[in-house]
């Protein structure tokens, strides 16, 4: 039996851990949210175990640990990870940019026990309300481990992940930046500018926006996802975007 351990339970923490519970009911599953409403919801539905304080020792129990906040939050909670977990955890993160958190990783030298990691699924919708436990179903499931990522433990978390229905690729993490930055973050870009494109045009009877169908709701879609994630990720990721 492991244990595993969750910081933030949004659609895409929620998810997993709802997916590991579905195919490891026998695991531990801890976590930490911002919000309370978020871990109450996941203890009802027994998606986890138990809560855990945001500094908690309890996470030196673990033995995989997903960091599922924004990347910028990401990388100021591996600080307060480093002197915690044990020497057999694995870190990994399920942030749409990757190359910053490795640069963190190597200065913390954390290297040997982290592998980034990106599953390529998401919504515009938001929050643990809309996590689900088939989210990671023949998704493609990025992993990043740096050159000196133990061979054993990226080994082990590929069979793992694989394992709960997702295709893990490897790659490096400039080569997942370049690849995202085309195929996720410009055409989010492209769909929310579009958005204020037409609310720019609009005319004060809100004709365009009463009048938009299918079409203009299909590639916009998007343009609704977290705020808050998305500027973090064009901030992080600004160059391979432009």
């Amino acid at each position: 039996m492991k244990t595993i351990g969750f910081i933030g339970l949004g659609l895409i923490g929620g998810s997993i851990a709802k997916t590991i519970r579905k195919f490891h009911p026998d695991y531990h599953i801890l976590a930490y949210a911002k919000h309370k409403e978020t871990l109450a919801a996941a203890l009802s539905c027994n998606a986890i175990d138990a809560v855990l304080e945001e500094k908690d020792e309890r996470y030196h129990t673990c033995d995989y640990i997903f960091l599922c906040a924004p990347v910028s939050n990401n990388i100021e909670y591996l600080k307060e990870l480093k002197d915690i977990v044990s020497e057999n955890c694995l870190l990994t993160d399920v942030g749409s940019v990757k190359e910053p958190i490795q640069t963190a990783i190597k200065e913390l030298d954390m290297e040997t026990n982290f592998i980034g990691g990106h599953p390529m699924v998401g919504s515009e919708k938001s929050g643990y309300a809309y996590a689900n436990d088939h989210l990671l179903e023949n998704a493609y499931y990025f992993l990043t481990p740096s050159e000196r990522t133990l061979f054993q433990l990226t080994t082990k978390f590929s069979s793992f992940i694989q394992g709960l229905g997702a295709l893990a690729v490897s790659l490096k993490p400039e080569e997942h930046d370049f690849i995202t930055a085309a195929i996720s973050h410009v055409p989010h870009i492209v769909a929310a500018e579009l958005v204020h494109l037409v609310r720019r045009a609009d005319r004060n009877n809100g004709m365009l926006k009463q009048l938009a169908a299918g079409g203009f709701k299909d590639i916009t879609r998007i343009a609704s996802s977290s705020p808050v994630m998305w500027q973090q990720i064009c901030l992080k990721n600004s160059e391979n975007i432009s």
